[in-house]
């Protein structure tokens, strides 16, 4: 029982660490360009995460976990490109023209896509509740992007950092599913550390692109360094540590059920650091896609 306690502790102070990315990313590119920013987090991150394994396996006779073939390879690669590069692009850039609120608000649609897209990738049939919540949440992120307007969908005046930002839940559900394949070669923890490092590859030449792997280092305020910090190790360091001991602990779909609290808190965090109003529309948005990610998420899909 006190083994439970203490992971459903470490389950919401998770979610309150990923909720706290879209603070940390608002302003972190605020002070430096995207790219910069995201390879720095994962830079950091892959020495830690590397550390970690390294640590894990002090004293074991087992040899370095090594992709033993092409497809091994190409399933971390894959990992890398959608959960790492193109997962912070979409966000990252979004955050650059979007409010932090609008970006935690949209990415909450993330389970229940990925819920969805692992439904159809494995052939499985959706229940009619899963389609329904579905629904529910796209009308959700429908309201947030348009602002309540009719007249933004007339003019096709969307902002640019939310059409963006809806490719984050994409890029998400398809480095889960792709992840299912590697989990059963790797541990969670050596995948999201190949992840992390071939991810900080593929950021590299974006980042030099950019122009600002010399001169995102001086732009960075103590502030913007604490963004990063906060983005490398407790986003993605030991947000993933926990998360993973939640699932280990309570089952997949019970840890799930946290993720619901990630737009809460990232609207509470950009309210109070970023001084972020939220507005009727936002409310109301945010309320159909936590409802209906919840209600999308009660019961498993069907095999075919």
């Amino acid at each position: 029982m006190q083994r439970t306690r203490a992971v459903y502790i470490k389950l919401v102070m998770t979610t309150l660490f990923w909720g706290g990315t879209f603070v940390a990313g608002k302003w972190a590119v605020g002070e430096a360009p995207p790219f910069f920013v995201a390879f720095l987090r994962f830079a950091i991150a892959s020495l830690v995460l590397w550390a970690l394994v390294a640590w894990g396996r002090r004293g074991s006779d087992e040899r370095f976990p090594l992709p033993e073939d092409g497809v091994q390879w190409a399933g971390l690669f894959s990992l890398g490109l959608t959960g790492v590069f193109l997962y912070n692009f979409v966000f990252l850039t979004g955050l650059s023209w979007t409010s932090a609120t609008n970006g935690s608000l949209i990415v909450a649609f993330n389970p229940l896509l990925t819920a969805v897209l692992s439904a159809w990738w494995l052939k499985e049939r959706i229940r009619p509740v899963q389609a329904g919540g579905l629904l529910l949440a796209l009308l959700g992120v429908g309201v947030v992007i348009t602002r309540g307007s009719i007249t933004v969908i007339r003019s096709l005046s969307f902002n640019p950092g939310d059409l963006l930002m809806l490719g984050a839940p994409l890029a998400w559900a398809l480095y889960t599913i792709a992840g299912k394949k590697v989990l059963r070669c790797f541990t969670p923890l050596v995948a999201t550390a190949y992840a992390s490092l071939i991810g900080t590859v593929l950021l590299l030449p974006a980042a030099a692109l950019e122009g600002s792997l010399l001169s995102g280092v001086h732009r960075l305020t103590v502030y913007g360094w604490i963004s990063v910090l906060q983005l490398s190790l407790l986003g993605t360091v030991v947000g993933f540590v926990w998360w993973y001991e939640g699932v280990e602990l309570l089952g997949a779909s019970r840890a799930a059920i946290f993720v619901n609290l990630v737009p809460l808190f990232g609207v509470l965090l950009s309210a109070l650091i970023l001084s972020e109003s939220l507005v009727a529309s936002q409310l109301a948005g945010g309320i159909l896609v936590v409802l209906g990610v919840g209600i999308g998420t009660l019961g498993k899909p069907e095999t075919a």
